[in-house]
């Protein structure tokens, strides 16, 4: 945001007392980033542990500056408009109207009127969309088999650990680079949570940190340069969590059906490794 699109009153608090200056509002709006989180698979337990088919379960973010979260918002309307007509659109109520990645594989929903050589170059645009913003990605793929065979009842619930894992490693990337930033997640996937959603308003205080026998650091991460902690959103209403979503799906149908091609379009934009925080991340370990 320029300096001439803020408002007077933005300005003057700047100088109210606060321990705020202009120089570190502009800083903070030009160097704030939002994480943008999606889930695939399930995270129950498969046999004999339990009764999921799956063996694997992700959790992945995206994060955007607020350029590309822009450019987002702009490409993604005209991609939709480009593949799905009027008529189309007109018998799915609003929710729908969205980037689903399963949808578009499957030709289902808002999409089955598509054939598959248009879900393929839709599928094709998405994935340069992607690229092009240049996002920073997280994900931490759980082996829900391996945890459960490894750690018996000392397992965690997959869901619980991965979502943490991931928004820890992103608060280190916050920490690292001194810059702040948000986190978004779909609000109709959480609302149906009502545990988890209570959880992820007391890692401010408690810390995120899955501490364990074998881990257990000395300080904690109460992700200080997190803004607002967690936002909620529907995610036909987010660019951003709709292209999480793809990073996910993508990202899961690697470790669960070995499928290469689309998660391999995403080499390059991982967190960087170098700071012996590797995304994405598989536990267990090996």
């Amino acid at each position: 945001m320029h300096l001439k699109e803020w408002p007077i009153w933005a300005l003057v608090q700047c100088d109210s007392g606060d321990g705020l200056n202009l120089r570190t509002l502009l800083q903070t709006c030009l160097d704030s980033v939002n994480l943008y989180l999606d889930d695939s698979g399930d995270p129950g337990w498969p046999p004999p542990f339990g009764k999921s088919v799956l063996q694997w379960y992700v959790f992945a973010g995206l994060m955007l500056t607020t350029e590309a979260d822009l450019k987002a918002k702009e490409s993604i309307d005209f991609l939709l408009k480009k593949y799905i007509p009027p008529a189309q659109r007109a018998k799915w109520p609003a929710s729908c109207y969205e980037i689903h990645y399963h949808d578009i594989i499957r030709g289902h929903n808002l999409f089955d009127q598509l054939d598959h050589p248009a879900r393929r170059a839709l599928s094709d645009e998405i994935f340069d969309l992607i690229i092009s913003l240049k996002p920073v990605l997280f994900a931490t793929a759980v082996n829900k088999k391996e945890m459960k065979r490894r750690y018996g009842t000392r397992a965690f619930n997959p869901r619980i650990y991965a979502l943490r894992a991931t928004i820890h490693r992103y608060s280190m990337y916050l920490d690292y680079h001194e810059i702040a930033g948000s986190i978004v997640a779909d609000e109709e996937e959480y609302k149906k949570d009502k545990e988890l959603r209570m959880m992820l308003h007391e890692f401010r205080e408690e810390g995120i940190i899955l501490r364990s026998w074998d881990y257990n650091p000395m300080f904690e991460n109460t992700l200080k340069r997190v803004l607002n902690t967690i936002n909620f959103t529907p995610s036909h209403m987010s660019p951003g969590i709709q292209l999480a979503d793809v990073v996910s799906r993508a990202t899961w149908t690697h470790f669960e059906r070995g499928k290469d091609r689309r998660f391999d379009q995403l080499n390059g934009l991982w967190n960087d490794p170098s700071r012996r925080a590797y995304d994405p991340s598989v536990v267990p370990k090996a």
